[in-house]
């Protein structure tokens, strides 16, 4: 399967912030792809779900459908839980049942870290019910691939951000923000993340079409961080705009103070290092 130039890939989740990029990059790539999501009337949490891809002979599932905003998570802890889990057993078996590989769209499951950089070998640290529906689907993965033989590597993004992300997530809003010349207002400026554009996670996954092991976790990010208060400073800057801003202080709850991911792993077994910084992208997203 690695070896082949053109692979027939099928995306979950096709519609969404990440998907689009995946699909198109896949696209240009030579791949044969094939899009599911709810938007295309697709359930993933529905067991007939891949019925209509049981004929196509794919060699490879990317899994990025679910639920994903974690504020909400609170407010409806059983739709992550839900979604997140059954659909990514539902798509286990698809691949269990056509020998396929699985591609898994995890998240940033370490919580407060211990240490920085944090590697794959950071105890697992859930704090919110979004990324403990994310660990406890990465176990599926890992049982999946130990007990029936599929073959799943887990990506662990940290913060991405880019062009067509939804407006609730920090980057997009503060650019909404910037764009309607009123104050910028955040709820809180201290936290700082790892922020990784989203064409160099899509090229993290192209390069995991081409692992060969059994099962495997990568960690993905730019491996160094910024605090909301630089990013809404090297926006503004940017803008050329004279606006103002101002912080609530309003800690949210269970908030990290810190991520900066170690990609050693990635990088030594798949070659892939980010290439975009903040700073280089801040054009494309001002647009």
């Amino acid at each position: 399967m690695g070896n082949k130039v053109s692979n027939r890939i099928l995306v979950t989740g096709a519609t969404g912030f990440i998907g689009k990029h995946l699909v198109q990059k896949l696209k240009d790539s030579g791949h044969v792809v094939y899009s599911l999501s709810k938007s295309l009337g697709y359930d993933v949490c529905d067991n007939t779900v891949f019925s209509d891809f049981l004929d196509k002979d794919i060699d490879i599932v990317f899994h990025l459908a679910g639920c994903t905003f974690v504020p909400n998570s609170w407010e409806d802890p059983y739709s992550y839980y839900y979604t997140n889990i059954l659909g990514t057993q539902i798509t286990l078996e698809f691949c269990r049942k056509t020998n396929t590989k699985m591609i898994f769209i995890s998240a940033y499951v370490y919580g407060v870290p211990k240490y920085l950089p944090i590697d794959e070998n950071h105890p697992v640290a859930p704090n919110n019910p979004y990324t403990h529906s994310k660990c406890l689907a990465e176990e599926l993965c890992a049982f999946y691939a130990r007990e029936m033989g599929v073959q799943t590597i887990v990506l662990r993004p940290f913060n991405l951000y880019g062009p067509g992300q939804d407006k609730h997530f920090l980057i997009p809003e503060l650019i909404n923000q910037i764009n309607r010349n009123g104050e910028i207002v955040v709820k809180d400026d201290v936290p700082r993340r790892d922020y990784l554009h989203i064409c160099d996670f899509v090229e993290a996954c192209i390069s995991a079409i081409n692992t060969t092991d059994r099962f495997i976790v990568f960690n993905i990010g730019y491996g160094a961080s910024l605090s909301v208060k630089e990013i809404v400073e090297l926006l503004i800057e940017n803008s050329g705009k004279n606006i103002k801003w101002r912080s609530l202080n309003e800690k949210r709850k269970n908030e990290i103070p810190d991520t900066i991911a170690d990609c050693t792993a990635i990088k030594k077994r798949l070659g892939w290092e980010p290439r975009l910084s903040f700073i280089d992208s801040i054009c494309g997203l001002m647009d």
